[in-house]
């Protein structure tokens, strides 16, 4: 990168330029009003001031003057024209309404050797000792200007690195972040905090990249395997046996369905029918048809539900599968003479409804990831069973989609519940038309 290019370059000229014009500035400023002050002076003291010959006024000369400026009507001020080895005479004497109130007199001392005779009048020195100042400040402002915008552009330089690596692939590149509260350390703490989310995300898409790769294998690998069997004349092709490959079929068909039905939510283009619902009927029905199962299972099926209706607006068959996916969770982990509990409520302006079952529950460690993709709290039993791991995952994105919120955890009596809350059917939805 140039050097012109470079931000703290750019920041330090612009921050000296602006030391610059400000001495500058002030530097006028004061010149003029010292000339301006001048001329206020009565005649006699700017004749000595001014006086190429004179030499510099003593201190406790320069104090009497200004006293007597303000405390008297008139202050003459007279060279003696005599000189005594270098030294002259200065006569001070202040006047009021005409009466003499005091005379003084002060000896001025000759140059010091080296200084010239024009430097050595008041209004030189005054220029002189305004140019040192001004010449001193411009360069403290530029030394200044150097350590700021070196201070300054040091966090935006580690970002801009860090944002290249970051492009060319390095998602786990972190820069140092300021201590600071300023908008450089907030800006440098976002953009850790970005790059974190993105390794993440990269994690995650990698590894549900590798479980879709090991769900579509499992059932693929036993098609083939049974397929070549028979072709082999290993396995007869019988009713049996086209069950068993019909079930399979269905178990990819689902897997399919189940990531289209995501990838619909994550690109925010599955869109409800939403129209008005009594969440009993939606419940009953949709435990009813998942009895038939709970009964080869032996686990009973109990509803809990409140007299009054729940009303609410809602797509029925997305919310539908919602109900059915957590009763297929739930019939996987109830044990044989176990149970499944539906019940539902209404409280607070929301809408309730929770599916429980007596099973052993869920480890407190996996609570927070229930509901991520292809998570399994046993992995063994979830394959045993036929579960693709998206169940759970597509309940909370349906929710969410209504705007409601999915909760899970333990009973105390033992076994899982999941909760699900929804908004009160608000008047007037209409529905936003279906996902071709």
């Amino acid at each position: 990168m140039k050097l012109w290019n470079r931000l703290e370059v750019r920041l330090a000229l612009l921050m000296a330029a602006v030391a610059v014009a400000t001495n500058l500035i002030t530097f006028g400023l004061t010149a003029y009003q010292g000339q301006k002050e001048f001329r206020y002076l009565p005649a006699s003291v700017r004749a000595v001031l001014q006086d190429p010959e004179a030499v510099p006024l003593p201190f406790d000369l320069s104090k009497e003057i200004n006293r007597q400026l303000l405390n008297s009507d008139q202050v003459i001020i007279q060279m003696a024209p005599d000189v005594v080895q270098g030294e002259r005479v200065v006569m001070l004497r202040a006047l009021e309404g005409g009466n003499v109130l005091i005379t003084q007199q002060f000896t001025l001392r000759a140059p010091v050797p080296g200084v010239s005779r024009r430097e050595a009048g008041f209004l030189a020195r005054l220029q002189q000792s305004l140019t040192w100042a001004t010449l001193a400040s411009v360069g403290l402002g530029i030394l200044m200007a150097f350590v700021f915008a070196r201070r300054l552009a040091r966090p935006l330089e580690a970002i801009s690195q860090g944002a290249n690596r970051l492009a060319r692939g390095e998602l786990a590149v972190r820069i140092p972040a300021p201590r600071s509260n300023d908008e450089v350390s907030l800006l440098a703490r976002n953009f850790n905090a970005m790059a974190e989310s993105l390794e993440r995300l990269e994690k995650e898409r990698r590894a549900m990249i590798a479980d879709i790769a090991h769900e579509l294998r499992t059932p693929l690998t036993v098609l083939q395997g049974r397929l070549e069997a028979i072709q082999d004349g290993v396995i007869r092709l019988d009713e049996a046996e086209v069950a068993r490959l019909h079930h399979q079929t269905r178990l990819l068909a689902r897997l399919v369905e189940d990531l289209r039905t995501l990838s619909l939510v994550d690109a925010g283009r599955l869109a409800l029918e939403r129209q008005p619902l009594e969440l009993r009927e939606v419940l009953a029905s949709t435990t009813q048809s998942f009895r038939t199962r709970a009964e080869a299972r032996g686990v009973r099926l109990e509803l809990d539900l409140p007299h009054q209706p729940i009303a609410l607006s809602a797509d029925p068959d997305r919310l539908a599968q919602v109900v059915g996916n957590l009763l297929t969770n739930a019939l996987d982990h109830a044990p044989p003479q176990g149970r499944v509990i539906v019940a539902a409520g209404q409280e607070d302006g929301e809408v309730w409804f929770s599916v429980a079952d007596t099973g052993p529950g869920i480890p407190e460690e996996a609570l927070p990831k229930i509901f991520d993709r292809f998570y399994r709290v046993e992995q063994s039993r979830n394959r045993q069973t036929g579960g693709t791991g998206l169940g759970l995952s597509i309940v909370r994105a349906l929710v969410e989609l209504h705007g409601g919120r999915v909760s899970a955890g333990n009973r105390p009596e033992g076994g899982a519940v999941f909760r699900v809350e929804l908004p009160v059917a608000p008047k007037g939805v209409e529905g936003r038309g279906a996902v071709r």
